[in-house]
Order: C-alpha cells, then structure tokens, then sequence
C-alpha cells in the first residue's frame, strides 16, 4: 500500500504544521496521536491508515522521524510557491504602521500565535505582481490581508522558521521528546510483529 509522506521540513506546510500542533497539545494515546500525525502529513484519512499492516506503520513513523530534527531555513529577499512569488520583509523595522499594528494584535496572545502563523505570515510576505515584464514587487495591501494569509496555509516551513524562530523554539523542544519516543516504539511493535510472525510460520510448518 503506497502513502506519500513528506522526508523533510522543506515538505511541511504552515497548516500541516497548525494540525500537527494541536494533535500534539492534546497528549492523548500515544499509537492514535501517530495515527492522526501520520494522517495530517500524508492527506490520508485515520480509518483507512488504521488498516495499514504494522510494518508500513512503522516505515511511515520512521520516514517522518525528521520532525523530531532542528527546523532550519534560510532568510531570502523573496520566496515562489503555490505559483506565486513573495518579497519578504525580514526586518520588522521595515514594516509599516499598519502591519506592524496587525502583528502586534496577532501576537498579543502566546497561546494562540501557531494557530495564527498564516496571518503572521501575511504581515512578513507581500505578494509580488505578475505582469508582461515580470514578477512586480507591491506595498502591503490591509484589504488583501486575510487572501494572503489564506495562501500562506500552503508556506513550506522552512520559508516561515527564519521569521518566526523565537516563538517555535519552546515547540520544537517538546515535539522533538514526544516523536522520537514514538518512533523507537514504533520499531518495538515491528521487531514484535516479524518475532510473532516468524513462530506463527514455524508451527505451521510443524
């Protein structure tokens, strides 16, 4: 059974990210928590992943093991996905009255600042216009604020971490814990699965 799953930080996007936060706070079963991760990185519904045999489970938990890693990117002047090219603001002296206003309500309240990284990203990255000559930088927009923020759910991680490092610190340390349990125990259930497998093969044999 094929599923694809992202084998780097450069493949997860800031709502991938948003999911995987939640399911993470929530500190609930251990096996189902990697059900719903598996789930969230993959676009495959929790019922059907349920069916997968141990072993893709445990390839699958092992494949994303990066998200227990360092999330590292690199500061550029401007940023293409989703087929749109963005100039970034790296310097929040650089930003405007009204963005700066617009980020600062945005991070009033701690607990909420991951659920509203795509609106953060928004004040950071102003789309640039396409036109016959080429792409054409453009001054932040207020009225398009919540499109952007729209598109910036699909914002590879690695382009948002530079920007935003010093409110995923605290995360990154707690998701590194949780995750890297999960996959040494997801090794245990497979080396289980083939020991109980290989003594179900010789007494059938007998």
């Amino acid at each position: 059974m094929k599923i694809e799953l992202p084998n780097s930080w450069e493949g997860v996007t800031i709502e991938q990210f948003q999911a995987l936060q939640k399911i993470l706070a929530e500190k609930g079963d251990e096996y189902a928590t990697n059900m719903a991760i598996i789930s969230i990185m993959s676009g495959v519904p929790v019922d059907e992943i349920e069916t997968y045999a141990l072993k893709t489970y445990a390839k699958c938990m092992s494949t994303l093991s990066f998200l227990s890693e360092q999330l590292v990117g690199e500061v550029q002047k401007a940023v293409e996905f989703g087929g749109f090219r963005y100039d970034v603001i790296t310097d929040v002296y650089k930003l405007n009255g009204g963005q700066y206003i617009t980020l600062m309500h945005l991070m009033k309240d701690p607990d909420k600042v991951i659920d509203q990284l795509h609106e953060i990203m928004a004040v950071f990255l102003v789309p640039k216009e396409k036109t016959w000559w080429g792409w054409k930088s453009q001054k932040y927009n207020s009225k398009k604020h919540k499109e952007i923020a729209e598109a910036m759910l699909q914002a590879p991680m690695t382009i948002v971490q530079p920007l935003s490092a010093f409110f995923l610190t605290s995360y990154l340390k707690s998701a590194k814990h949780i995750l890297e349990s999960s996959v040494r125990k997801a090794e245990k259930i497979k080396k289980q699965a083939e020991k109980r497998l290989r003594r179900l093969k010789q007494n059938t044999a007998g």
